[in-house]
C-alpha cells in the first residue's frame, strides 16, 4: 500500500489529487479540485480523463472504479460495502452526477459515449446490477434507483421489497425529471418523456411517458 499526495499550483488555480490506495491504482489526465478518500484494499483506475470538482469516497474492501477517456464534472461517487464495481466507458460525460452503492457485490456499468446532464444513481443490496448502454442521452434532475434502500418485512419476517436490477439499452433518451425505479428494463432506441415515473419495462424504439409510464408511440427513431 502507499499514500500519494500530488499538488500542482498554477497562477490562478490549485489542482489537487489526494489518494490512499493500492500501488497498482492508475491515474492519468487532468484533475481539478478532486478529492479521493479511498480505504485500503480498494482500487481506482482512471486513465486519460478530465475530472473537475468531484469527490469519491470508498469504504470497505474489494471495491473498484474503472474509467478511461471520460469527462466528469461537479459529481460525487460513494461506495460503502465490499466487492462493488463501477465501470465507466470511453467518452462518457458525467455532469452533476451522484452515484451511490451501498451493499456487496453490486455493479454500475455505463456504456461508451453516454452523457448525463444531472442524475442520481443508487444501487443497494447484494449482487444487484444497474446497466446503462452506449450512446444514451440523459437530461437533468433524473433519479435511477435499483433498490428501496431500506428493507421492509412482513409479519412472518420475510423481506418483501428486495432490490432488483435495472437495465437500460443502447441509444436511450431520458428526459428531464424522470424517475426510473428498480426492476425496469428499457429497450434500445427508446425515449422516456419528461417527468415520467418508470415502473414497468419499456420496449425498444418507443416513446414512453406518464406516471406511471405507458407507451404512446411505437417504431420511432431519434437523432442526437
Amino acid at each position: 500500500m502507499r499514500s500519494i499526495i500530488i499538488r500542482i499550483i498554477s497562477f490562478f488555480t490549485k489542482y489537487y489529487l489526494k489518494i490512499s490506495v493500492p500501488k497498482d491504482s492508475v491515474f492519468s489526465g487532468l484533475f481539478y479540485r478532486v478529492s479521493l478518500k479511498i480505504e485500503k484494499r480498494n482500487i481506482i483506475n482512471i486513465q486519460n480523463s478530465d475530472i473537475y470538482r468531484t469527490i469519491a469516497h470508498i469504504t470497505g474492501e474489494g471495491n473498484s472504479i474503472f474509467a478511461k477517456d471520460v469527462f466528469i464534472e461537479d459529481s460525487s461517487i460513494t461506495i460503502h460495502g465490499n466487492n462493488n464495481t463501477i465501470l465507466i466507458g470511453s467518452k462518457v460525460k458525467l455532469r452533476q452526477a451522484n452515484i451511490i452503492i451501498r451493499g456487496n457485490g453490486c455493479t454500475i456499468t455505463i456504456g461508451d459515449r453516454t452523457t448525463f446532464g444531472g442524475i442520481r444513481i443508487i444501487n443497494a443490496g447484494d449482487r444487484n446490477n444497474i446497466s446503462i448502454g452506449t450512446d444514451c442521452l440523459f437530461s437533468d434532475y433524473i433519479e435511477l434507483w435499483g433498490s428501496d434502500t431500506h428493507p421492509i418485512y412482513n409479519e412472518d419476517g420475510l423481506h418483501i421489497n428486495p432490490e432488483k436490477p435495472v437495465s437500460i439499452g443502447n441509444k436511450v433518451w431520458v428526459g428531464s425529471k424522470v424517475i426510473i425505479l428498480k426492476g425496469v428494463t428499457i429497450g434500445d432506441g427508446s425515449v422516456v418523456g419528461m417527468g415520467s415515473i418508470v415502473t414497468k419495462d419499456i420496449p425498444p424504439a418507443v416513446i414512453s411517458a406518464g406516471s406511471p409510464n405507458q407507451t404512446i408511440k411505437e417504431k420511432i427513431k431519434w437523432n442526437q
